[in-house]
């Protein structure tokens, strides 16, 4: 793909697909807003969006596979158009033996599924980003240099990993944050369907808060 100053080059470029295969970089908007634009990622999307998927997938001992997507403004987060959960044998049993088997199957899946992608006759998924992860290379980086055997390290070495506090606080974040999406949503249906019993029940919630701030404002007294 070709730029000039931030724009398409060239009086001849106007695919009626592009897919993006291996591409480290953020396609541009005016990319996928012009043209159908998917992208191939080998993990079980909404799971490990962003760089290094296979090793995030067995660190944080989330679903692995790949999926076929709509290129959107976000990391991975467009419409899932086909994926494919994985599960590796005994004998893949290291990053890259299970790195080799996810861009086999991934390839494997835009071959079987070339003609609905080709003539665009296929349902999109929207992804459920309330769950899920996402990752950058710069997350990545300090952990690879601790494995010694780099893309050779057995994945049970990269399951057991030990992560620091700090690793740790930032995933119940990362959750938290989610589950209040979640929350919220809940509450939206609540208020819709029975405000009034809803309001009651938030109003006890809410008393109940109170009492708990006084009970800490209590406990941490010198």
């Amino acid at each position: 793909m070709n730029y000039e100053e931030g724009s398409l080059a060239g009086p001849y470029f106007d695919p009626d697909l592009i897919i993006s295969y291996g591409y480290r970089h953020i396609i541009k908007k005016e990319v996928f807003s012009k043209f159908r634009t998917i992208n191939v990622h080998i993990s079980y999307l909404p799971w490990n969006r962003g760089s290094n998927p296979n090793f995030w997938s067995f660190y944080n001992h989330t679903p692995k596979g790949v999926t076929v997507h709509e290129v959107d403004k976000g990391i991975d987060t467009g419409n899932i158009i086909y994926q494919k959960q994985i599960f590796f044998t005994k004998e893949e049993d290291d990053l890259r033996k299970t790195y080799s088997r996810l861009k086999n199957e991934a390839t494997k899946l835009i071959v079987d599924k070339w003609r609905e992608i080709k003539e665009g006759s296929y349902t999109s998924i929207r992804q459920d980003l309330t769950t899920g992860t996402c990752h950058r290379h710069k997350n990545f980086k300090p952990l690879f240099e601790k494995m010694k055997d780099e893309w050779e390290t057995k994945v049970k070495l990269v399951e057991n990993m030990k992560k620091t506090d700090l690793q740790i606080i930032d995933e119940i974040e990362n959750v938290r944050t989610k589950n209040n999406v979640n929350w919220m949503d809940l509450l939206r249906i609540a208020i819709t369907e029975n405000p009034k019993e809803t309001k009651k029940i938030l109003k006890n919630i809410n008393s109940h808060d109170q009492q708990i701030s006084k009970l800490f404002e209590q406990l941490s007294r010198e």
